[in-house]
């Protein structure tokens, strides 16, 4: 079967880029958009991961959990400015889910830096370095989060996108790792209990990257 724009075949699809458990394709047919699927070795039948239990693959949503965190912390963002006609924020915008060769995908927003490749804050660490823009960039991230009460769920530096692309500015957003994570969501309930959270992982982020930078 072929790609139509209700199907999509991952054969016929350019794979750009993956994470621990996810796939990455560009949409077929629109630039700025990007298709992303769970790896299909790490499922079980039922739709659960295979490191789990049966007990716990049959939780909630199986594997569609991660993209289910994504989008209702995109909905609630939505809603909580919904007066000011709202819709941008420091985390990838999710605009549904479409059938591929390998079960459900998550269309996104694609983000890119001005030479049209996706930069991470590890490539940018590990390549180029970190500018003063960057840095600047990355400091008002961890402070819109908090701002805004985003909730974090396993964020790293590999997790945060580089742009000037989006607003005509620099800036970085969360493709990954976004959503209560937590059985009792306490995160999601509590903007001082994620905004402490936030600046754990920022800390925790931070002391990587000066790693990082006297290795070099």
């Amino acid at each position: 079967m072929k790609s139509t724009d209700q199907f999509f075949e991952l054969n016929d699809l350019e794979k750009i880029g993956q994470g621990t458990i996810k796939n990455v394709y560009q949409h077929p047919f629109c630039e700025e958009k990007i298709i992303k699927v769970i790896k299909p070795e790490l499922v079980a039948d039922d739709g659960g991961f295979l490191k789990h239990g049966k007990i716990k693959r049959n939780l909630y949503q199986g594997i569609y959990r991660q993209f289910r965190r994504e989008i209702l912390q995109y909905l609630q963002l939505c809603k909580n400015h919904y007066r000011e006609n709202n819709y941008i924020f420091p985390v990838e915008i999710p605009y549904g889910l479409v059938a591929t060769s390998s079960g459900l995908g998550l269309v996104t927003e694609k983000i890119s830096a001005e030479d049209g490749k996706g930069w991470t804050l590890e490539d940018l660490a590990k390549g180029p370095g970190l500018q003063e823009k960057h840095q600047r960039a990355l400091a008002q991230f961890f402070d819109d989060c908090v701002r805004l009460h985003i909730v974090f769920g396993e964020v790293n530096y590999a997790g945060l996108m580089y742009t000037e692309r989006r607003s005509g500015r620099p800036e970085f957003v969360l493709v990954d790792g976004v959503g209560e994570k937590l059985l009792i969501p306490i995160r999601a309930m509590s903007a001082s209990i994620s905004g402490r959270y936030v600046r754990q992982v920022q800390h925790k982020i931070q002391q990587q990257l000066n790693a990082i930078a006297v290795e070099k």
